[in-house]
């Protein structure tokens, strides 16, 4: 069977936002873990209160400059125009004084961007 997008009751959601969260920090010359389980409940909770109530929480091993690290990736599909960027972006620039991280890292459909504090995402 195959379900094309004007099938009934079939819905296509076109677009896949995924937020890059690093569950470490680089201090002192190493990798300090996080504890940020706070924060991400209250991402969840602000992208329930946004309609966005299915995604995806998926924990990875993630390398960068020699560091190898967990991340958590929240990935959500929508519809065009309707993602999370905003969210996204609010988010994790309220909660860098806990991350402590140098960049922000989401991605739109197939491009990744990664941006210093501060920048706006165009999705």
């Amino acid at each position: 069977m195959s379900i094309r997008p004007n099938d009934g009751d079939a819905m296509e959601l076109d677009c896949r936002y995924v937020l890059h969260i690093p569950l470490s920090k680089w201090e002192n010359g190493e990798v300090v873990p996080l504890d940020v389980d706070d924060e991400i409940e209250e991402l969840i909770f602000c992208l329930e209160v946004q309609g966005f109530d299915g995604f995806y929480l998926t924990k990875v091993k993630s390398h960068y400059k020699s560091r190898r690290y967990d991340e958590l990736l929240v990935t959500i599909f929508a519809g065009d125009g309707d993602g999370p960027c905003e969210i996204f972006r609010d988010w994790f620039f309220r909660h860098n004084d806990v991350l402590c991280q140098e960049a922000f890292a989401v991605e739109v459909n197939n491009r990744m961007i990664i941006g210093q504090m501060g920048f706006d995402i165009e999705g």
